[in-house]
């Protein structure tokens, strides 16, 4: 079997991997969504065609087309400049080319399609098989018994492969016809012109018929008079065209085929520069297949390498001034807590109902009182020692987790987190897709071996560690907000809150009923029975059985829009409309809730959702299975929903709820004086902006022209448009843009403020809370009109609401401390605590509530908190 040599069109592969991965970018916002791609690519050379030398051809800037625009100026003329991350990234490839050790080739005057022909040749004189990768079509004139080619269709992994057979199966002419062929079809990609008139299909046929582009010529009396002429007018085009496509395979440049000889093994060097460059699925492919020895070598390779955001120097657990952190995990099943005292040995301690700690399993803990515990579940005994195995300094990834578990089996769970590295990563980046503990060290971890987890653990420890050394207000948020909220939230969790499944089913018979009714009568309007819930088929009763007007109505390729926005603008016209929005109302809600949340409930009867601290990149609390931060607030199907929830017989319900939450930091941040005082002598600042803005006495302002300054208010800082401020409003969209343009006028900080973050943002590549909290803002950099515009309005959004929910943790934390056995907080929802306490603390824990989240952080602004108490939630 002949030797293979493999040669990448490198600038064709890195643009396939630009564009399909345009927002890819390591934690410090350096790009790098072509070395991606990539290196997506090479491995799946390396898997697919185990070459045994692989070389990349390059274009050479500015200088690659030199000869072939001495022959035709325009040549490429309609090429757009690529974008400048795009170039930010090249040198980045070259350092992935050096780790992988393939030689890069370029030349004046020479493409990189020329010299891959070239090498093709130079590799058939060897006798060597030569496979060559692009996307680049002009390619396939070289395909003969010893060239082959492998273009990228759609994606990095959809690869066509061509050789003679393939090739004249799917043209039916032979490769070295194509470059007639392209002559006369052109090529707009190039600004080739080829023949005016000419497609692929007409150029195939007259090549399978005469041949060449001479014999077409030479029989130009036996064609149609049509096509003909449009060969005549463009004769010498089509020749220049040939000259333009046919490739030089007879470039000086030489590949050295002992540079290009593909290395055994995956390179220590190529693993070092994927950790490098945060490529965390790609290195778990190449771990996987490395030994122990490669592996060992690549940590070396990894240590010797230069990583800019990381500054080389010991971590040891002696730096914690006088405490013992221990590292603490769970197995995989959740049954067993792994226990580490210094990363090097490890404790066991079964948690299940059943368990039987041997002696032998807890090396470190013989001066402790472990004792078995059967099915009456743990012993007070065992408890006991675990509260004392928790009782040091703790570390570990997703404690909260850990926390639920251990508070299952009526453990106390302690509250000196000193260290989460999941929290951690989130807090360090919050645009990271994963923050798996695999994805945060960038290896391979089998998560059920306790000494490669709890020592991946203190090894991700110490390298965000050093990343916090590196930024300490991010240290700061992490210590005084995230952490404390770990063992806050297990704890809230565990709690639950109680549903009545009764008062739930009893709703549930009657959304169905109602839904039946909703269905009949929309079926009479629409003259018959269909699936309302089915896009394609609602639009075919709506536009093609009963009529309803199209005009401005959004269309995809499956026929007319039926979604909310595009239903608003047929409202009025037709009351199936209207049925058709409450119709959808009543079943998402009997779907999410009615029917769903009974079925989750313990066997007390209470419901426990899950607080995520690392989904939303402001830093809120998001909630899940169930999410109960959902349920509509405001409309009164979501209050008889609401009221579902209820407190233990002789307790109530007490919520605190901060007004005007985010528009009273958007004051304090903007430092608006005049918002300030405004706030601060508790004026109705809607009423007000609707008087200013419309230049009327306050006492004239209608209810709807508060309406519409309330709008305003709170949709300004989320980039409302006058086309948005008018479709939420009675206003045209000249009266909108009018509002805005004088809102802008009279809140002149509000948009100072808008500006200068932008611009911040851009220089610096994050945003910041007023605590600190980071969001990193990349996509300010896109090449795409509309990633740009939407990361402006994240970018403008995220330090009011970041630091809205840097409060709000802040608050909870202060109101656990001083609620003490008053009462209990059960629910976090978007501004509002939710606390359960025995009817007769009510006016205590409500004072409490109202001082502790009022007063929570020294600002210019007085923060008011509305308190409410109630026998459900549904009468908050």
């Amino acid at each position: 079997m002949s030797k293979r040599l493999v040669v990448i069109d490198g600038k064709s592969v890195f643009y396939r991997g630009y564009y399909a991965m345009p927002n890819l970018s390591t934690k410090d916002g350096t790009p790098t969504g072509g070395v991606y791609g990539f290196a997506v690519m090479a491995l799946e050379i390396i898997k697919r065609l185990k070459p045994d030398y692989v070389a990349v051809a390059w274009d050479k800037r500015h200088t690659n087309i030199r000869s072939r625009l001495a022959l035709y100026p325009q040549y490429k003329g309609n090429r757009k400049p690529a974008p400048p991350d795009f170039y930010e990234q090249v040198p980045i490839l070259y350092d992935l080319l050096d780790a992988l050790g393939w030689p890069l080739y370029e030349a004046d005057d020479y493409e990189a399609d020329d010299l891959m022909g070239a090498f093709a040749k130079q590799a058939g004189e060897k006798g060597i098989e030569s496979y060559l990768v692009s996307s680049d079509l002009d390619l396939l004139q070289l395909v003969n018994s010893h060239t082959h080619i492998y273009t990228l269709k759609k994606g990095l992994t959809n690869i066509e492969e061509f050789h003679e057979e393939s090739f004249r199966e799917k043209y039916g002419v032979d490769a070295h016809q194509w470059v007639d062929v392209k002559s006369l079809k052109g090529d707009s990609s190039d600004n080739i012109p080829g023949v005016a008139g000419v497609g692929e299909k007409t150029a195939l046929d007259l090549i399978q018929k005469y041949g060449t582009l001479d014999g077409i010529y030479e029989h130009l009396g036996e064609l149609k008079p049509n096509l003909a002429a449009k060969l005549e007018k463009d004769r010498d085009m089509a020749y220049l065209s040939r000259k333009l496509i046919t490739l030089m395979v007879d470039a000086p440049t030489k590949i050295d085929f002992d540079k290009a000889k593909l290395h055994d093994g995956v390179r220590p060097e190529f693993v070092a520069i994927l950790r490098k460059l945060e490529f965390r699925n790609l290195l778990r492919q190449v771990e996987a297949s490395l030994s122990r020895a490669d592996l060992a070598k690549a940590e070396e390779a990894v240590e010797a390498r230069e990583m800019p955001s990381m500054v080389k120097q010991k971590f040891e657990a002696s730096d914690y001034a006088g405490t013992e952190p221990r590292v603490i995990a769970l197995n995989p099943e959740g049954t067993t807590l792994w226990v580490s005292r210094d990363a090097q040995y490890y404790s066991v301690l079964p948690l299940l109902e059943g368990g039987s700690p041997a002696e032998a399993d807890l090396p470190l803990l013989k001066d402790l009182s472990v004792v078995a515990y059967g099915e009456g579940g743990m012993s007070d005994e065992a408890k006991a020692s675990l509260a004392t195995v928790l009782g040091g300094p703790l570390i570990g990834h997703d404690l909260k987790g850990i926390f639920r578990s251990l508070l299952a089996e009526g453990v106390e769970i302690p509250e000196n987190v000193l260290h989460d590295t999941r929290i951690a990563a989130f807090i360090l980046n919050s645009l990271e897709r994963s923050r798996e503990l695999s994805d945060i060290r960038g290896v391979t971890i089998d998560m059920g071996e306790p000494d490669q987890v709890l020592a991946s653990i203190w090894e991700a420890h110490k390298d965000q560690q050093l990343q916090f050394d590196e930024a300490p207000e991010l240290l700061k948020v992490a210590r005084e907000l995230d952490f404390p909220m770990v063992s806050l939230l297990a704890t809230i969790e565990h709690r639950g809150i109680r549903l009545d499944t009764e008062y739930l089913n009893g709703m549930k018979a009657q959304f169905a009923e109602r839904i039946a009714e909703f269905e009949q009568k929309i079926y009479e309007f629409a003259g018959e029975p269909f699936n309302i819930g089915s896009p394609s088929q609602l639009a075919n009763a709506l536009f093609d059985t009963m009529g309803l007007p199209t005009a401005g109505i959004k269309k995809g390729k499956t026929g007319y829009s039926t979604g909310a926005s595009e239903l608003d603008k047929l409202r009025g016209l037709h009351p199936i409309i209207d049925l058709i929005t409450t119709y959808r109302e009543y079943t998402k809600l009997l779907n999410t809730y009615i029917e769903p949340l009974p079925k989750l409930v313990d066997k007390l009867g209470k419901l426990h959702t899950t607080f995520a601290l690392d989904v939303a990149a402001t830093g809120r609390l998001s909630s899940n299975n169930p999410n109960l931060q959902n349920i509509p607030t405001r409309t009164e199907m979501g209050q008889m929903i609401r009221s579902a929830f209820v407190p233990a017989p002789g307790n109530v319900f007490v919520s605190a709820d901060y007004s005007q939450f985010e528009l009273r930091l958007a004051a304090v941040m903007a430092g608006d004086a005049d918002l300030l005082e405004s706030f601060n002598k508790d004026e109705d600042i809607h009423a007000k902006t609707a008087a200013e803005t419309l230049g009327i006495p306050l006492e004239e302002v209608t209810k709807q022209q508060r309406r519409d300054a309330k709008v305003v208010n709170f949709g300004i800082l989320y980039g409302m448009s006058p086309h948005g401020l008018s479709a939420a409003t009675s206003m045209t969209r000249e009266e909108a843009k009018v509002f805005i343009d004088k809102y802008f006028e009279l809140r002149a900080p509000i948009r100072t403020y808008m500006d200068k973050t932008v611009e911040d943002a851009l220089k610096d590549g994050y945003v910041a809370t007023m605590f600190g909290r980071r969001r990193p803002t990349p996509d300010l950099k896109s090449s795409n009109f509309m990633v740009r515009e939407g990361a402006k309005r994240a970018a403008i959004n995220m330090p009011i609401q970041g630091t809205e929910a840097d409060l709000m943790k802040l608050a909870m934390l202060r109101v656990e401390e001083t609620l003490g056995d008053l009462g209990q907080q059960l629910l976090q929802v978007h501004d509002s605590i939710l606390v359960e306490c025995p009817a007769q603390n009510a006016d205590k824990v409500a004072k409490i509530l109202k001082e502790t989240m009022e007063q929570v952080h020294k600002l210019p602004v007085h923060l008011k908190v509305d308190v409410s108490t109630g026998s459900n939630w549904g009468e908050l």
